[in-house]
């Protein structure tokens, strides 16, 4: 089973970074689904109520483990080619300050 990441495909930047996912990553490890998309409304409408009320993209993991804002970035950048993994390193800041960073980048979309 793959790993399955659900963006804003309403959305030309959350779009661009899409492309950028599906060049960079082995396909084998995951797949790449829009929100607004029959499939990623279905899988929207299964994850955990602590991310009802999240504007985010996500990764939901083979197991089924979702996770949103940064966690779910270094989560895919790990699952991507060289040198993208290195930016996992982003795990070393405290999750708020790097949600904090992904809400400000995400509002400007």
């Amino acid at each position: 089973m793959h790993a399955i990441v659900l963006f804003d495909d309403a959305c030309d930047k959350c779009n661009r970074w899409a492309r950028v996912i599906q060049r960079g990553h082995s396909t084998a490890r995951l797949r790449i689904v829009g929100q607004n998309s029959d499939e990623g409304k279905a899988l929207l409408n299964t994850r955990p109520a602590n991310l009802v009320d999240t504007d985010s993209v996500f990764l939901v993991s083979a197991g089924g483990i979702w996770y949103a804002k940064s966690a779910a970035i270094w989560r895919i950048t790990l699952k991507m080619r060289f040198p993208w993994p290195l930016a996992a390193a982003m795990w070393l800041v405290p999750a708020p300050i790097r949600d904090l960073c992904y809400d400000i980048y995400s509002s400007r979309r």
